[in-house]
């Protein structure tokens, strides 16, 4: 009975302390949440630098999610969604048509306020983790629309360069809010 009260009392204080960082600091920004918990998880876990906000990235993926009109849910395959599919997109947003130095990641996301759900999107499958894994990759950007969240990855080449990195790190209390978050989906 006191592993029981134990359990429930540090599930209701990491929603406490969940709800305080994300949701009432944030202000909603689901994209800028996503990018946070990415870093939480990839310097807490992987033990790896952040992702720093990438200008060029965070221009396609927004490109990408605009043009990503189709319905989804969560049998939508999004391995068949490739990044030279848009060789429009690169051009605005990068100058080229064709890069070999970026990893697009779309997720079927029609409740982006399930930031955990979310993540897991993202850290659970082969081949998302894979690239976040991935030390090479230093940059990032998030685009979104009503069912998509879409991520761009890049590495630190001449392609993605002349966009300024910001918000590269994690707030402390986002970073505990994620660990306490992930450690308790693995507990209870």
């Amino acid at each position: 009975m006191a592993s029981l009260r134990f359990n429930i009392y540090h599930y209701v204080l990491f929603h406490a302390i969940f709800l305080l960082s994300s949701a009432g600091l944030s202000c909603g920004d689901e994209k800028q949440d996503l990018l946070k918990n990415l870093n939480a998880y990839r310097t807490l876990f992987l033990d790896l630098p952040a992702f720093t906000k990438n200008k060029k990235a965070n221009c396609l993926a927004n490109e990408i999610a605009d043009r990503l009109d189709q319905p989804c849910d969560q049998t939508t395959r999004v391995d068949q969604i490739k990044l030279d599919s848009y060789a429009d997109q690169l051009m605005d947003c990068t100058g080229t048509n064709h890069v070999t130095d970026a990893v697009l990641m779309p997720v079927c996301a029609a409740d982006k306020a399930d930031e955990v759900a979310l993540l897991h999107n993202y850290t659970r499958r082969n081949q998302y983790k894979k690239s976040i894994k991935d030390s090479s990759y230093t940059g990032a950007g998030v685009g979104s629309n009503d069912n998509w969240m879409v991520v761009v990855l890049n590495k630190n080449t001449s392609t993605w360069s002349s966009s300024a990195g910001t918000n590269g790190l994690v707030s402390g209390a986002g970073a505990v809010s994620l660990f306490l978050g992930i450690l308790f989906y693995l507990v209870l």
